[in-house]
């Protein structure tokens, strides 16, 4: 900056303007600036000559680096295409020593207090607050266009379970209570421990950090069905261990443990449980946001957050289900609901309904826990009327003479109505199935098994 006035660079009047002496790092930098100031308030120009002549005569050529430092510095250092940029670099360095010099009179203070203690507090406080009030005022916002964010690999979007959980954004799971909401998130963490397969996707290599708010004995079933139990890469904080304790500090706790085992996963299961959230303050909107912002700030540094709540008894649409403020969903990047499916199904099968953000996760899954974990099945209609094929195939008579109304079909297969009437169809198509009867009263269509050769 000194060399481009020497220089007289083009604006770099109009940068003088901006800057002052004690916004350069070396003392002897800004002694040779306040004479360049001189000089210009003198309308001189301020090239080295006259510089050198001010400071000799001044009697501080020697506080400035003597006549050999001044005469190096048009040569040592490269004129500046872009003194606005420089400016304002200058500028923000001398707010960062100045945040750096009041953190470092907190910390003497601290350290002297002695018996002066309740006076270095108030002092301490005094400081501190005059170094938020600084900060807060200072803080610069980046806006970023299309093409800056297109180019920046740290956006872009990296699953831990492609659909359902990503690193940096928050995954809400709802269900009723003992409707395997935990026994999922089990399984899922355990197929991210070694990278695994979880609803036919790839998952990304992670230890995960789990709060919950179940007893040691339970969770320690709930571990060894889901072959957690023993493991170094599960690291688990139990509700009880946390009481008394603020959410906010419980929270930046786990963040912090994620970060030293190296994981990108952490669940809060339940959150209105570590919360703290009674009454009817799970109910409101402010006590729901003040929850979600620890969470939201996990998020921030590169965490995918899994959080599970319960929902209401009489249920409801994906997205208003749980129980509590709808701040909780809108504050969330993907909303999770497990249900169970509709009709008759097996006890195993749960459907996942979504609402998200991403065009990844589907809106509708079936799904069905098998002794490998848990296995998609697809679209939940989709995967019932297969189902519904299968059960027809076996339950349907093998000859003409004991063909059945799709009635006695539908009754034999335990399937709904129009379940088992698209899978009639489609059993048509393929001619497993026959039909006789003219379809009109007192002849209806009867259906029975085609005959393999």
């Amino acid at each position: 900056m000194i060399a481009s006035v020497f220089l007289d660079s083009p604006g770099i009047h109009e940068a003088m303007l901006q800057l002052e002496p004690k916004d350069f790092f070396l003392p002897q930098n800004r002694v040779i600036y306040r004479h360049m100031e001189r000089l210009v308030e003198q309308s001189k120009p301020p090239d080295i000559l006259l510089v050198l002549e001010s400071l000799t005569s001044s009697g501080e050529i020697e506080a400035a680096g003597g006549p050999g430092y001044l005469s190096q510095i048009p040569d040592g250092m490269p004129r500046i295409s872009n003194l606005k940029s420089y400016v304002e670099i200058l500028k923000q360095k001398t707010q960062f020593r100045e945040y750096a010099y009041t953190a470092n009179a907190i910390l003497e203070m601290a350290l002297g207090a002695n018996r002066n203690f309740s006076e270095a507090v108030e002092g301490i406080t005094n400081l501190s607050a005059q170094l938020r009030e600084v900060v807060g005022q200072k803080r610069i916002l980046r806006f970023r266009s299309g093409a800056e964010i297109a180019m920046a690999t740290d956006d872009r979007i990296e699953w831990i379970v492609p659909g359902f959980v990503v690193r940096g954004c928050i995954t809400e799971l709802g269900a009723k209570v003992k409707a395997g909401k935990t026994t999922l998130i089990m399984k899922l963490v355990r197929a991210a421990a070694d990278g695994l397969e979880f609803l036919g996707k790839t998952t990304l290599t992670t230890p995960t950090v789990y709060l919950t708010e179940q007893p040691a004995a339970s969770f320690r079933q709930a571990m060894e069905r889901a072959d957690l139990l023993g493991r170094d890469d599960f690291h688990v904080l139990l509700h009880y261990e946390t009481r008394g304790m603020p959410w906010i500090d419980v929270a930046a706790a786990a963040v912090k443990e994620c970060k030293r085992v190296g994981a990108f996963l952490l669940v809060v299961d339940t959150l209105p449980q570590f919360a703290g959230l009674k009454g009817d303050s799970e109910n409101n909107s402010g006590d729901a946001l003040a929850a979600m912002e620890p969470l939201s700030r996990a998020a921030a540094d590169g965490i995918g957050v899994i959080l599970a709540r319960h929902e209401r008894k009489s249920g409801g649409e994906v997205g208003d289900s749980g129980r509590g403020s709808s701040a909780f969903a809108g504050a969330v990047d993907i909303v999770l609901s497990l249900r169970k499916p509709e009709g008759n199904s097996r006890k195993s099968q749960r459907v996942i309904q979504a609402l998200s953000r991403f065009s990844e996760t589907p809106s509708e899954l079936l799904v069905e826990l098998t002794e490998n974990g848990y296995v998609a099945l697809g679209e939940p209609h989709e995967a019932a009327v297969r189902e519904a094929k299968s059960s027809i195939i076996e339950t349907a008579p093998g000859s003409e003479e004991e063909a059945e109304t799709l009635k006695e079909i539908t009754e034999s297969a335990k399937a709904q109505r129009s379940t088992a009437q698209r899978a009639v169809e489609e059993l048509l198509r393929e001619e497993v199935l026959e039909r006789v009867g003219s379809g009109k009263r007192g002849s209806p269509y009867r259906y029975f098994r085609k005959e393999i050769p």
